[in-house]
């Protein structure tokens, strides 16, 4: 199968990254069927194809809108505050393409060594929902590899924060701890020089391992760690959905992180759902990680327990978020930021504008001359 596109279906790739329904209805269907129907392909297709466009994504970047109104002050680094969660670049391989759109970048999930995840298939679209489903198992090229990406991106002149997705991954129950902190030490102190900030990811439903560094005590010790490490950073966790009334365990978890050091919160991770109940005729994993818009009650859930509980705290908000109206209902909730996955691959980078409009609409027909003093009402009134 040829993985690269040619000239015409990049042209077309072009067009779908300024309008999202051209990528929705014509974009989307050219990239399944170049990639053999194979979700995970098209992704691989998608980044490889931004890899190689950065110059167009350059000439197309004075077609995002970055109103003056939108910028936020984040840990001491004012910013447009939409970006990519992990997952979307996991290798960083794209990283200067997508920063001409976005505001920051979350690559990763990146790993200490190259993994390959879990069986294949592990990344499933469900079209009439929106909505994808994985069981990806953080596969990653490594640390090495990253490190290639992220210092190449330095020097062609990134200046959009990245905020590196990692985790240290316990490899069997002896010592299991031991290793995945080591490892979480590699990550931090090579990293460091070149990131602006570090989430956590002890969330992921479909790596078993992690249950084990689901534990307060790791909780405060690994952010104790990445303070100790990488002390001028932006330091969170990612956290996984939670049903109504669990909100004491969750606020314990996220807690223990701040205690330890940590800035804030990424809520929320994808659902966890049986494998069965994947739409795909085979799955190689036993679970998957449901995400799309039906996560909106969970994101919403978290973002508004996680700002009454600490009100000083940096919250990133990510999870099914299709619409301008829902990104500023987040922005209310008490978000700093907003970051996607999900809805770009079934809308292109293109939606991006959207939820720009949306959010300035919403606040000019609320009367607040800015995002950051509609954050800073919601902050004030969550120490109340």
């Amino acid at each position: 199968m040829d993985s690269e596109l040619g000239l015409v279906d990049r042209f077309e790739m072009l067009r779908g990254i300024i309008n999202p329904d051209y990528f929705r209805q014509k974009v989307r269907p050219l990239l399944y069927a170049k990639a053999g129907n194979d979700a995970e392909e098209v992704q691989e297709l998608v980044i490889r194809s931004l890899h190689n466009s950065d110059f167009y994504l350059k000439l197309l970047s004075g077609l995002f809108r970055r109103p003056r109104e939108l910028m936020v002050n984040v840990n001491g680094v004012r910013l447009m505050p939409f970006g990519t969660a992990a997952g979307l670049d996991k290798d960083g391989a794209a990283m200067l393409p997508l920063s001409r759109i976005f505001g920051f970048l979350e690559p990763g999930t990146v790993m200490a060594n190259p993994r390959e995840g879990n069986a294949k298939p592990r990344l499933a679209s469900a079209d009439a929902d929106l909505d994808l489903y994985n069981a990806m198992g953080f596969p990653s090229r490594g640390l090495e590899n990253f490190l290639i990406n992220i210092k190449d991106y330095r020097k062609k002149g990134g200046s959009v924060p990245v905020y590196a997705s990692i985790c240290g991954l316990p490899l069997s129950e002896t010592d299991a701890i031991k290793v995945a902190m080591e490892q979480m030490r590699t990550l931090v102190q090579a990293l460091s020089p070149y990131v602006d900030g570090f989430v956590w990811n002890p969330a992921s439903p479909n790596t078993t391992a992690l249950g084990l560094l689901r534990t307060k005590e790791v909780f405060r010790a690994t952010a104790e760690l990445i303070a100790d490490e990488a002390p001028s950073k932006l330091r969170m966790v990612k956290m996984w959905p939670y049903e109504p009334g669990a909100g004491q365990e969750f606020t314990g978890f996220v807690g223990s992180f701040i205690e330890g050091g940590g800035h804030g919160v990424v809520v929320t991770n994808t659902k966890m759902v049986p494998g069965e109940n994947v739409p795909s005729e085979k799955w190689g994993y036993k679970s998957a990680g449901r995400s799309g818009r039906f996560l909106k009650e969970y994101r919403l859930r978290a973002v508004r327990d996680a700002r009454s509980a600490f009100p000083k705290a940096v919250v990133v908000a990510t999870g099914g978020i299709y619409d301008g109206e829902d990104a500023y209902q987040t922005f209310k909730a008490g978000a700093d930021m907003i970051e996607g996955y999900t809805p770009y691959a079934f809308y292109g980078l293109g939606l991006l504008n959207r939820l720009v409009k949306g959010v300035c609409e919403g606040l000019r027909k609320d009367g607040y001359g800015s995002l950051q003093k509609l954050q800073s009402e919601v902050k004030a009134n969550a120490g109340e």
